[in-house]
C-alpha cells in the first residue's frame, strides 16, 4: 500500500484527528431500525428476498424497502451510478417523505463563489443497507490521475454523501463524522450524511448467515478471542502496526483474551485459532494461512478485517483476496477496500474496536473510524450489529463461553498496567475450578505482554490437566512458538516432536502445522 504521498496530503489539507477515549460503558441505544432503508436490485437473483428477509429480523418498514434496477456486475460506470443509483435512491427518499429539502448558501469548491442549493434540511433517515446484487465499484473515469486524485470509488462510501452538496469527484473528501464520541444519532452536523452498511457475500446463504448471527450475538453476547496478526512493518507502514498494537492492548484492558502474533508472515496453514471472534491482521494480497485453512471457523457474530489494498475488489468470490474468504470462514462482518485506497485513508483498527466495545453499531463503528468518504471503502455485515449492545461481559453462557465470561468479569475487575494481581487470580480460579482452558487464556495475556516465559510456564500448567487432544495440541504449538521468541530452539523442536509422536495428537490439522515449523528449526 503506498502511503508515503497520502500521509502528507492527509496531515496538510483534511484531518484533525479527535483524540481517543477511553473504553466506557455502552450508551443509551438509540433504535436505528426505524431509520433504515434498505436497497436492492430486482434484477440480481434472491435481492429482494434477502432485502425482505433483513426487513423483517430487524423490524424495518416495508416501505423503508427500495427496488433499484442496476448492473448485476460488481462496478458500473460513474455514468451509471449517476443515473441508475445515486439520482434514483435521493428522490425515492424525497418522495417517501424521509428527506426534507432546503435552501441553504454553500460554497462552490471549484470557484469558491457562494451560491444557494437544494440541501438536507431534516432526514428521517440515517442508514442505508445494499442488498446483495447492488454492485460496490464505481469504475475510473480519468486517465491517469495524480495519487490521492483518483476518481474511482466504493458505491458505498460515495452513497454515505448521498445528502450533501455534491462535491468535486477527484480524491477523497473529510469524513465529519470521524473520530467523533457521539452515537451517530447524536451527531446533527450535517443531515443528510449516511452511514451505509452492505449485506454482500460469495451467496446468499452466507448473507441469511450473517444475518442471523448478528442478531444471535447480541442476544448471547459475544464472546471469544482477538487475532491480531502483525507483520513487522515499519517506515511508512508503522501507522498501520500502530493500529494493530493499540487494539491489543485495548482487547486486554476490556478482558477480551488476545493472541498476538508477531512473525513477519501471516499465521501458518491449520495454526489453531479457537473461538476467534474478531481478526486483524496483514498484508497479503488473497487469504492465506490460519484463517484461511479449512479448519478454521469463526466465532458466531465475529469480526474480521485484512488490511490490503484490494482486501474487497472481490467480495463476492469465495477465495480471492480476503473479505469474501472471510465470511466463507464464518465471519459475521468484514471490512475491506474495492480500490487502492492509500494506508492512511483506510479503517483505522484502534477507533474502531474501541467503539465497538463502547456500544456502537458496526456502521457507527466502522465509518466513525474512517477518515474519508468518497473513497475506497466498504463494510460488509449488517449494519445495525451492536455485539456489546449489553455490555462486554453482559452474560455467562455455558462451557467455554462461560471461561470467556469468568475471565472478562476478572480482568475488568482488576484494571490498570500491572496484571500480576490479575494472572494471580485467574490462575487460583483456574485451578480450584480445574479450568485448563483458563489457564491458557492467563498464557496469552502473559505472551501478549512479551513475558513470553511465564506464559510457557502456564501453557505447561494447562498441559498437565488437559485431556482433549486438540487442546493438547495447541498448547504444545503455542509453546513452540514461544521458545522460539525466547531463542530456545531446542526446547521448541522438542515440543513440537512431542506432539507429532503422540497417536492422539499426530492425525490432527493442527499437526501439520507443528511439522511445518519442526522443519524449519535447524
Amino acid at each position: 500500500m503506498t502511503g508515503t504521498a497520502c500521509v502528507c496530503w492527509l496531515l496538510g489539507c483534511l484531518l484533525a484527528c479527535a483524540p481517543l477515549v477511553n473504553a466506557q460503558d455502552p450508551l443509551p441505544s438509540p433504535d436505528l431500525n426505524g431509520e433504515t432503508v434498505v436497497v436492492y436490485n430486482p434484477d440480481f437473483s434472491q435481492s429482494r428476498e434477502l432485502a425482505e428477509y433483513y426487513a423483517e429480523k430487524r423490524g424495518i418498514p416495508q416501505d423503508h424497502l427500495i427496488s433499484l434496477a442496476c448492473p448485476i456486475n460488481d462496478s458500473m460506470t460513474r455514468q451509471e451510478y449517476d443515473n441508475l443509483l445515486r439520482k434514483p435512491l435521493f428522490e425515492a427518499l424525497v418522495r417517501r417523505g424521509l428527506w426534507r429539502l432546503g435552501q441553504q448558501e454553500i460554497k462552490d469548491p471549484t470557484t469558491g463563489k457562494t451560491m444557494p442549493a437544494m440541501t438536507v434540511a431534516e432526514s428521517a433517515v440515517r442508514v442505508v443497507v445494499l442488498m446483495r446484487g447492488i454492485p460496490f465499484q464505481i469504475q475510473r473515469d480519468a486517465q491517469n490521475p495524480k495519487n490521492t486524485q483518483e476518481d474511482e470509488a466504493s458505491v458505498d462510501s460515495e452513497l454515505c454523501l448521498l445528502g450533501l452538496p455534491r462535491q468535486p469527484i477527484a480524491g477523497a473528501l473529510r469524513n465529519p463524522y470521524y473520530g467523533q464520541d457521539m452515537r451517530f444519532q447524536m451527531f446533527q452536523g450535517t443531515p443528510g450524511l449516511l452511514l451505509v452498511g452492505r449485506l454482500d457475500a460469495p451467496d446468499s446463504d452466507t448473507v441469511k448467515r450473517m444475518i442471523d448471527d448478528a442478531i444471535s450475538a447480541e442476544q448471547n453476547g459475544l464472546r471469544g478471542r482477538a487475532v491480531i496478526d502483525l507483520a513487522q512493518k515499519t517506515g511508512a507502514y508503522q501507522e498501520g502496526e500502530d493500529w494493530l498494537t493499540r487494539s491489543a492492548i485495548l482487547f486486554r484492558q476490556k478482558g477480551i483474551p488476545v493472541y498476538v502474533d508477531k512473525a513477519e508472515a501471516v499465521l501458518p496453514d491449520h495454526w489453531p485459532l479457537p473461538d476467534t471472534a474478531f481478526y486483524f491482521g496483514w498484508y497479503t494480497t488473497n487469504a492465506s494461512g490460519a484463517i484461511a485453512s479449512p479448519s478454521f471457523r469463526f466465532q458466531t457474530g465475529a469480526i474480521a478485517c485484512h488490511l490490503h489494498s484490494f482486501s474487497g475488489a472481490a467480495l463476492r468470490s469465495p477465495d480471492r483476496h480476503w473479505v469474501g474468504p472471510l465470511l466463507r470462514q464464518g465471519a459475521a462482518a468484514a471490512l475491506g477496500n474495492v480500490f487502492e485506497p492509500y494506508l492512511s485513508l483506510t479503517v483505522h483498527f484502534d477507533i474502531l474496536n474501541q467503539r465497538l466495545l463502547e456500544g456502537y453499531t458496526l456502521a457507527e463503528a466502522s465509518w466513525n473510524a474512517t477518515p474519508v468518504l468518497s473513497w475506497m471503502n466498504v463494510v460488509c455485515g449488517d449494519p445495525l450489529y451492536r455485539p456489546y449492545a449489553k455490555g462486554p461481559g453482559s452474560s455467562m453462557g455455558e462451557g467455554r463461553d462461560r471461561d470467556y465470561a469468568l475471565y472478562q468479569g476478572t480482568a475488568l475487575r482488576h484494571p490498570g498496567e500491572d496484571s500480576r494481581e490479575l494472572k494471580r487470580t485467574l490462575t487460583s480460579l483456574a485451578e480450584t475450578r480445574s479450568k485448563p482452558h483458563m489457564l491458557e487464556l492467563t498464557g496469552l495475556l502473559s505472551a501478549s505482554e512479551g513475558k513470553n516465559a511465564e506464559a510457557i510456564d502456564l501453557l505447561e500448567h494447562a498441559l498437565s490437566l488437559y485431556v482433549i487432544a486438540s487442546d493438547k495440541a495447541r498448547a504444545h504449538l503455542y509453546q513452540a512458538r514461544l521458545y522460539l521468541l525466547e531463542n530456545r530452539p531446542s526446547e521448541a523442536k522438542a515440543t513440537l516432536q512431542k506432539m507429532i509422536d503422540d497417536p492422539d495428537q499426530k492425525d490432527l490439522p493442527a499437526a501439520q502445522a507443528a511439522r511445518l515449523i519442526h522443519s524449519q528449526i535447524p
